[in-house]
């Protein structure tokens, strides 16, 4: 009697392997965003340098994390590799995570689109001294569209009686820039209006 020939697998029983290393990878990712990052982001986005979108980042790759690993357990469950009833209560309890994550994350992101970062032109031009310094050192932390938005104030306080006022002035124009296009001297700041104005950023 003739033996009957191999019969190739199946193609998802083929996606087993890539998808055990998808699935770590994902996991890994999710748990940092969630466990490490969380925080972090919150900070960032009230402070208006990361957009209020990245607060449900965590959810969105959990989210991926379980279409992923219910396909993985699905293929295991079909080639007779795994227990169905145990993968669907493994699949059933992550969904329960995701369930309780998910209104926590889309409520920092409500909150975060009623909040405004402060008005840095505001303290720019107080009159204390350390209140202008902080507000020139948190300007090159902003997003860069409200930052450039600062420059004139900057150039400004190139010449401002405080040399920390000055110095984190300068620093924040550095970083902006890339280089420091000012310089020291009584012309640094002609010379940062000059670069800005050629990069189309007005200065005055």
């Amino acid at each position: 009697m003739a033996s009957a020939n191999p019969q190739p697998p199946p193609r998802w029983a083929q996606i087993i392997a890539p998808a055990r290393l998808l699935l770590y990878m994902l996991l890994a990712v999710s748990a940092l965003a969630t466990l490490l990052a969380g925080p972090s982001l919150e900070q960032a986005v009230r402070e208006g340098r990361l957009s209020a979108a990245t607060l449900v980042v965590a959810p969105a790759l959990l989210a991926i994390f379980i279409v992923v690993f219910a396909f993985y357990r699905y293929a295991l469950v079909r080639t007779g590799h795994y227990l169905a009833g145990k993968a669907f209560v493994q699949v059933g309890l992550m969904l329960l995570v995701l369930t309780l994550l998910l209104p926590g994350s889309l409520e920092r992101y409500r909150a975060a689109g009623t909040v405004r970062p402060v008005d840095l032109a505001r303290y720019l031009r107080a009159p204390d001294a350390e209140a202008r310094a902080m507000a020139a050192e948190l300007v090159r932390h902003r997003e860069r569209v409200d930052a450039l938005r600062q420059v004139p104030r900057l150039v400004e306080l190139l010449e401002d009686p405080s040399p920390e006022v000055r110095r984190q002035a300068r620093e924040s124009l550095t970083a902006l820039a890339g280089r420091d296009a000012g310089g020291e001297g009584p012309e640094a700041g002609a010379r940062w209006r000059e670069f800005w104005r050629v990069q189309g950023v007005p200065a005055r």
